[in-house]
């Protein structure tokens, strides 16, 4: 029995402050629950002051955000509308998106449109040997999005597999180059190294 309810306390919901950004531009402010990405990204559960839970898709809202935390906005990548999680807005802005195919990260620059930097690792067989390889496509990307910065060249090409904190520092010092005065906003809320969860077992 106990074993059960550590399992139904972990299903339970969590919402947190924060507000809605509907499609006519108006703000609602309630609570959102914060859930693991892959559901955040595709769907937003908002409680009014009612304590009535609105269900959102990506098509129905444009935006939500966790108060000083997490911030998703609607957002068309690959023919279908999701919730892209806003890492940094900036001089170029990244995107964080989780669903069943794993993790992806995109760039946009200008109102330009929106690009995904892909990324892959694993293993292949050449000549009948096991080789380990690494995808580089999306180091040519960061290069022409961030080419009038050549300062950051030698750090771009050393760039290994796409991160929230390597994307984040890479486009807060890019924009830091190019930007004079003007500061990038974060929107990923830095989390303390170290929780402690007490459960009962």
């Amino acid at each position: 029995a106990l074993l059960i309810c550590v399992q139904i306390v972990s299903a339970q919901t969590d919402f947190r402050p924060g507000y809605v950004i509907l499609n006519s531009g108006d703000t609602i402010h309630g609570q959102i629950d914060y859930r693991g990405d892959l559901l955040m990204c595709s769907l937003c559960r908002f409680k009014n002051i009612d304590n009535t839970v609105q269900e959102y898709t990506p098509t129905e809202i444009q935006a939500y955000r966790f108060i000083d935390s997490k911030y998703f906005v609607s957002k068309e990548v690959d023919s279908k509308t999701v919730f892209l999680e806003y890492l940094i807005n900036g001089k170029v802005n990244i995107y964080y998106l989780r669903d069943l195919q794993g993790d992806s990260y995109y760039i946009e620059k200008d109102g330009s449109g929106i690009t995904k930097l892909p990324y892959d690792e694993g293993e292949t067989y050449v000549e009948n040997k096991r080789a380990f390889y690494k995808t580089t496509k999306h180091i040519g990307l960061l290069n022409y999005y961030m080419g009038d910065a050549p300062e950051l060249q030698t750090k771009i090409y050393e760039f290994g597999e796409p991160t929230h904190q390597n994307l984040i520092k890479l486009a807060e010092e890019y924009h830091n180059v190019v930007c004079d005065g003007e500061r990038c906003i974060i929107y990923e809320k830095k989390e303390p190294a170290v929780k402690v969860n007490f459960e009962l077992v």
